[in-house]
């Protein structure tokens, strides 16, 4: 099982679309994908139950008690069959809360929007991911969203500056668009989508999901998970 953990602090960042989207992509892909919503909000549940019948299945389930993060409990409600598992969790989730969620994870992706205010939140929260041992050691490995972008303004350019000081993490960035609003509403990713419109974002997403492709690799010893296949092989290059 492939573990990746969505994460920040600061609530508006775009953590259930980031979500969203990769359970879709990796739906799509033919992985048993499970998806836990930590967020009393349930976004991200609200989501999978409007999946359509003929979608591919996201099995979804609701947890909005993050101190228990994916103790005991959780793990024994996750399908056996699971390869890639996703956890939503809340804006405001405080630190032995995030700590205990990090444990069970093999990657974290922080989202970030272009807006001071929630930059500095995010760097107080990256200050925390930093302390982890599980970051320190290099098990738990972290990547960067430039979320919401639009290109051209003073905003993105201070975040994409701010990220490039930040070299011991990976950094992806996506594009601001109500796409991703307009197919929330029907439990859709831009993955499940076929338009032209939807296509056309998902370049975007190919640097973050090679990088999970690496990640899923290193860690794919024998029992340990399934590797993913690379995203150009799954949905073509468009």
């Amino acid at each position: 099982m492939f573990r990746v953990l969505v994460a920040n602090s600061k609530g508006g960042c775009g953590k259930t679309t980031v979500t969203s989207s990769l359970a879709g992509y990796f739906a799509r892909s033919g992985k048993r994908t499970t998806l836990v919503d930590c967020d009393p909000q349930g976004s991200s549940l609200a989501w999978s139950a409007q999946r359509a019948a003929h979608l591919a299945p996201v099995h979804a389930l609701a947890s909005n008690d993050p101190a228990n993060g994916l103790a005991a409990g959780w793990l024994l409600r996750i399908p056996a069959s699971t390869q890639v598992l996703l956890i939503d969790t809340p804006a405001g989730v405080r630190a032995h809360e995030f700590e205990s969620l990090a444990r069970h994870a093999d990657v974290l992706l922080i989202p970030v929007v272009p807006s001071p205010i929630d930059l500095r939140a995010t760097m107080k929260f990256i200050d925390i991911v930093r302390r982890l041992q599980e970051v320190r050691s290099g098990r738990l490995r972290v990547a960067l969203i430039a979320n919401r972008l639009r290109e051209r303004t003073n905003s993105t350019k201070q975040l994409d500056a701010a990220l490039d000081r930040l070299t011991q993490a990976a950094k992806i960035r996506v594009r601001d668009s109500q796409t991703y609003v307009g197919l929330a509403e029907s439990g859709k990713s831009v993955f499940d989508d076929d338009t032209s419109q939807s296509r056309s974002h998902r370049a975007d997403w190919t640097p973050l999901l090679e990088w999970l492709e690496s990640r899923a690799m290193e860690l794919s010893q024998p029992g340990n998970v399934t590797p993913l296949t690379p995203p150009a092989q799954r949905l073509g290059n468009g």
